[in-house]
């Protein structure tokens, strides 16, 4: 996969692109009125899509808005830049749910950069998983593909690209993914300190071969894995706030107290309670905005 994009389908224009992103910087890649048009007719038919162009494949799928958002955009097309060996259909879920989650986040109102930021976690959480970005396959072709860049430079680039070209034939990038591993079987053993100490021998390895986006990732993992004992607490008593204030019929600060419960859940990588204290969010506060509106004409 080489990126993500999204396209808006407001009433009052034919489209507009809420943002872009793609873990290859070097991609250039817009949406042109032609391309809308060669998408929108194919989703005219179709809720799902594969076009493919001269230079890329698109995976794409059309999310109809419902309820407040409707008003202001019939919905969104979320599309994907495929490489030559992905499948499209084993994408058709993710992009589903990526189109419903970004659906929960006030895209009207957001900066294209505040967008981004969200589309790149999205992609990260929805589209790329983790273990998928660590295949020791994956990172090897990619640190191939980089000493390929590095090769083409200055002594000191052609230096780099040996050294890498080493690491890779001792296997170096093998301790990637073998680190992850480890982190991921202490943290279900809720060895939180061991949890930590993995994700940060994966971090040091991934900075050994210049993978320093990877090395980022995986210290914030090593952060959050050690922070879970205090934010565990944390969650539980947001989340019995938040029952509380449903059992009063304060939905206003319901909504917020769910949706910071959300936050803590992701922060702690429990995606199901994430999910589930996210839409209860959601819920509360489209229920309020409902309340309120009528409360108004009364």
């Amino acid at each position: 996969m080489k990126g993500i994009f999204t396209i808006l389908l407001p009433h009052d224009a034919d489209y507009k692109v809420l943002g872009y992103y793609f873990s290859d910087k070097r991609i250039e890649f817009k949406v042109t009125s032609d391309l809308f048009l060669r998408l929108n007719l194919d989703h005219s038919k179709n809720e799902f899509s594969l076009l493919n162009l001269k230079n890329y494949t698109i995976a794409s799928y059309l999310h109809n808005f419902k309820g407040k958002l409707a008003r202001k955009a019939s919905g969104i097309i979320i599309g994907l830049l495929l490489d030559e060996d992905d499948k499209p259909e084993k994408f058709q879920a993710s992009l589903k749910k990526s189109a419903e989650t970004i659906n929960t986040l006030n895209i009207l109102e957001m900066s294209q950069d505040e967008f981004e930021s969200s589309l790149k976690e999205i992609y990260d959480e929805h589209i790329e998983t983790m273990l998928d970005m660590l295949d020791a396959g994956t990172i090897k072709e990619s640190i191939i593909n980089r000493t390929k860049e590095l090769l083409s430079g200055g002594k000191r680039e052609r230096k780099l690209a040996t050294d890498l070209l080493q690491k890779i034939e001792a296997n170096l990038h093998t301790k990637i993914p073998e680190n992850y591993k480890l982190a991921e079987k202490a943290l279900k053993s809720e060895d939180y300190d061991k949890a930590g100490k993995f994700f940060e021998n994966a971090a040091k390895v991934a900075e050994e071969l210049l993978d320093i986006e990877l090395a980022k990732t995986l210290r914030e993992k090593a952060e959050n894995s050690r922070k879970i004992p205090i934010s565990s607490k944390g969650l539980e008593k947001k989340v019995q706030q938040a029952r509380n204030y449903l059992r009063n019929e304060q939905f206003n600060v319901a909504y917020v107290a769910y949706k910071r419960a959300s936050e803590i859940a992701k922060e702690l990588m429990l995606s199901d309670e994430e999910e589930e204290y996210r839409l209860k969010s959601k819920a509360l506060q489209d229920f309020y905005q409902v309340d309120q509106k009528f409360k108004k004409k009364k």
